[in-house]
């Protein structure tokens, strides 16, 4: 997530220093031909390219909205989880045990600090599988897609063991590096097989076990959506004719201005290129600003702060237990929040 209120030109550059080339390229071309070559004839009328304009305008908009949307409802779910991951832990904290406290208190401590580090421990096993390229994301021209994938996968479960280490015991630990497939889920049934047991035990009577088991289905919940935003792409018949007609628009645009500016005198032709550029790089940032958005689990520019949500939760939940020190807060570099 980037966090500073303006973007420095060099980050803008970045993303659209090609596409500002062509521009120029092709309304030099143009200038040229019509007026060093004097093919007068290039030039077409304004209105047609004006009204194709207003159609892909409306067209990019209704894109970006689209994109938006799915960039909020991803931020909505973490916020959701954040609340569902406090509340479990306060409710752990006030429940699990509570009458046999007084009588056991080292085994109670231990059983509501397991019950709140793996919490911690899904919420980073969620970011993590949420980060990782499915395959219509993937390029099969760089590489054997397979081999790519194996090597991906070797990857990832290294950083999801080294990950969850500080949170799950040895045995649970040990299960999510047998190939799981879907590591958040097993963590949420661990949730609620050690609920049953702790009912079963009466360390929880059937009120509070009803409580936090609600609190499972919001966490399910949550994930399923998550999951759908990560699993189904955004469909491509938007993305890829809005693109086609930005750069239909982009090349008809510098044909159509210079006969306006012809208008002006002989000499204002001349205006055609700062015109066409402009013009061009503003259709093209509106389309670029959808495409950031579509996919807001890619950890982007511009997406979800995962890494710094997820630390967050952690110190509120560690903080309940009494730990010290805690740990610092993910803070933005060079204006972006992971």
């Amino acid at each position: 997530m980037y966090t500073n209120k303006t973007f420095p030109l060099r980050i803008i550059l970045f993303f659209c220093w090609r596409e500002l080339l062509w521009f120029t390229l092709l309304s030099v071309a143009v200038l040229v031909a019509y007026k060093g070559l004097g093919w007068t004839f290039i030039a077409i009328p304004f209105l047609p390219v004006a009204t194709i304009g207003t159609a892909v305008a409306f067209y990019v908009g209704f894109k970006n909205n689209s994109s938006y949307e799915r960039l909020w409802e991803a931020r909505r779910i973490w916020g959701a989880i954040t609340n569902a991951s406090r509340s479990w832990a306060t409710l752990v904290n006030t429940t699990v045990g509570r009458e046999q406290f007084d009588e056991n208190p080292d085994a109670v401590i231990r059983l509501r600090r397991q019950l709140i580090l793996r919490q911690v421990g899904w919420v980073n096993a969620l970011r993590l599988q949420l980060r990782r390229r499915v395959l219509w994301q993937e390029d099969p021209r760089v590489r054997s897609l397979h081999v790519k994938l194996v090597e991906q996968q070797h990857r990832q479960a290294e950083e999801m063991h080294s990950t969850l280490e500080p949170f799950l015991p040895t045995f649970e630990l040990a299960c999510t590096d047998c190939g799981a497939t879907n590591v958040p889920n097993l963590l949420l049934h661990a949730h609620a097989t050690q609920l049953a047991e702790l009912k079963t035990r009466g360390l929880l009577d059937p009120f509070e076990h009803n409580t936090l088991s609600a609190l499972l289905v919001e966490c399910f919940a949550q994930q399923g959506a998550a999951e759908r935003i990560k699993s189904f792409p955004f469909p491509r018949q938007y993305a890829h004719f809005s693109t086609i007609f930005v750069c239909l628009f982009t090349f008809l645009l510098p044909f159509a201005l210079i006969g306006e500016m012809a208008k002006f005198g002989p000499n204002a032709v001349w205006l055609d290129l700062p015109f066409s550029i402009l013009i061009s790089w503003v259709f093209f940032s509106m389309e670029s600003i959808g495409d950031a958005s579509e996919n807001p689990f890619e950890n982007g520019l511009n997406d979800i702060p995962m890494t710094a949500i997820c630390r967050n939760i952690e110190i509120d939940l560690r903080e309940l237990l009494g730990d010290a020190p805690l740990p610092e807060r993910i803070q933005a570099v060079d204006g972006v929040l992971l």
